[in-house]
């Protein structure tokens, strides 16, 4: 069974090149914090992981 890790960070009037790189960010994020340890404890794989920027409509992903 994959596990989905996905982090939402909004934000306010912001362009588009700025979402991409807040969204490749959070995804940094995740990695860091390292949110997978449990998951990975448990030998869940796949594991998918997705930073999500979104700035009213606009919204960007990064996943890996």
């Amino acid at each position: 069974m994959p596990d989905i890790q996905i982090v939402l960070k909004p934000a306010k009037d912001t362009s588009a090149g700025q979402l991409r790189r807040l969204a490749q960010e959070t995804l940094t994020q995740i990695e860091e914090k390292q949110y997978d340890t449990v998951i990975k404890s448990r030998n869940i794989s796949p594991v998918f992981k997705c930073g999500v920027t979104f700035s009213g409509k606009n919204v960007e992903i990064a996943k890996k």
